[in-house]
């Protein structure tokens, strides 16, 4: 295996932890049952190694001790697959991050499942099918449309009063500058993502927008009316900036979102029957537009639109936010339904050979994975298995 990788590990209070008591901690936070004290010290590791990404290598692990762990979180997966004659195991999704982000960074996930997985059942000849990533095409008031993926770092446009910027870390942000007239452009711009991309916008107000894969917002380049209206199709995760003067307002095809200043996150895909709102922080207002129908969120609700139906429940926000923060996280979710937001990301297509109605998925991924590492994990739980061709996945039971 050549040099052997080696992590070192440092704790808020700058005490290490041992090869030994870090396998040890996890075994427990996967299985749940970690002290308070020993989950604290577990997820301030993990929001220290999202923050800053700099885990060096110090502790060692053997073959053993990779099969060891890689087993234990194989039979935590598998506790999640469930046919509907089944009772359906709720999932702390935190804690799967937790644990599958431990499980990347040490490095003995891909090793493991290397190992326990042979030819037979991922295409392993296939290429790879790489993970997507940060992509968009921003099309201006005047129908220039630019392809921020291959657009330079800095201004990326001028518009009457506003400048447009792409960041080094990939973003889009809209500055307000003076101009001689005193007056902003007034124009729409688009910003849309393809399969297998995503990006974040600054809006002219400061409002931060998280777009997932296949979705598109349409905004102006200054909110001078009443309202600060926004329309999006697909998903996205909002950051309102606060202006009690001027609400906010965000429009789907079916519905309306009011808000003063909040975080929430929407999903209104076309080929999806549910639009799903989710509040995480404030207060928004939802509106349907066919059939009529209204609510107001508090956080941790989310408001679900399925045809006539309108609903609002308690729900875990975690699970909705996940794409935003780098994984999937899926709770007793139908493995078809699943399986599309696999394909939205990875841009391939699914075909199905055979039935799969009442079979649901439970699990946390991260996003950075290519596709057949997602995929042998999956093969894991034998429920089905994935043949690769080109890009189409054939799922067969």
């Amino acid at each position: 295996m050549g040099d052997t990788p080696r992590f070192r590990y440092i704790h808020p209070n700058h005490s290490k932890l041992k090869k030994a008591a870090l396998t040890r901690l996890t075994e427990k936070y996967i299985a749940g049952t970690a002290s308070g004290e020993e989950r604290l010290e577990l997820e301030s590791w993990y929001n220290e190694q999202l923050a800053q990404n700099k885990l060096q290598h110090e502790a060692q692990f053997d073959e053993a001790e990779h099969s060891l762990i890689g087993e234990k979180i194989l039979n935590n997966i598998n506790l999640q697959i469930n046919t509907q004659e089944q009772t359906k195991p709720r999932l702390n999704f935190y804690r799967w991050a937790v644990a599958a982000s431990i499980v990347a960074v040490l490095g003995f996930g891909g090793y493991w499942l290397s190992e326990r997985f042979s030819d037979k059942n991922t295409n392993k000849v296939a290429a790879l099918i790489k993970p997507g990533g940060n992509k968009a095409f921003l099309t201006l008031a005047n129908g220039t449309k630019i392809n921020l993926d291959e657009a330079v770092n800095g201004t990326v446009a001028n518009q009457e009063g506003i400048k447009i910027t792409k960041t080094a870390d990939g973003q889009l942000v809209y500055t307000i500058v003076e101009t001689k007239t005193g007056k902003q452009a007034t124009g729409y711009n688009t910003i849309s993502t393809p399969a297998g991309g995503q990006y974040q916008v600054t809006l002219p107000d400061g409002t931060k927008v998280w777009l997932n894969a296949l979705s598109s917002l349409k905004y102006p380049t200054a909110f001078t009316g009443k309202y600060r209206t926004v329309t999006l199709t697909g998903e996205g995760y909002f950051e309102v900036a606060k202006n009690k003067n001027k609400p906010f307002k965000l429009t789907t095809a079916k519905q309306e979102i009011s808000v003063l200043g909040t975080h929430f996150n929407v999903s209104a895909y076309a080929d999806e029957p549910e639009i799903k709102t989710t509040l995480v922080e404030g207060g928004v207002a939802v509106k349907n537009f066919s059939p009529l129908a209204t609510g107001v969120l508090k956080p941790g609700q989310q408001a679900i639109f399925h045809g006539s139906d309108f609903e609002i429940n308690k729900v875990d926000v975690e699970e909705y936010i996940a794409w935003k923060n780098g994984f999937f996280m899926f709770n007793n979710e139908g493995i078809k339904e699943a399986m599309q937001k696999l394909a939205r990301w990875y841009d391939v297509e699914i075909e199905y050979v055979g039935n799969f109605d009442g079979i649901y998925f439970g699990g946390s991924f991260s996003k950075h994975n290519n596709l057949q590492e997602t995929l042998k994990i999956l093969e894991s739980t034998d429920k089905f298995k994935f043949k690769i061709e080109g890009r189409r996945i054939k799922i067969i039971k």
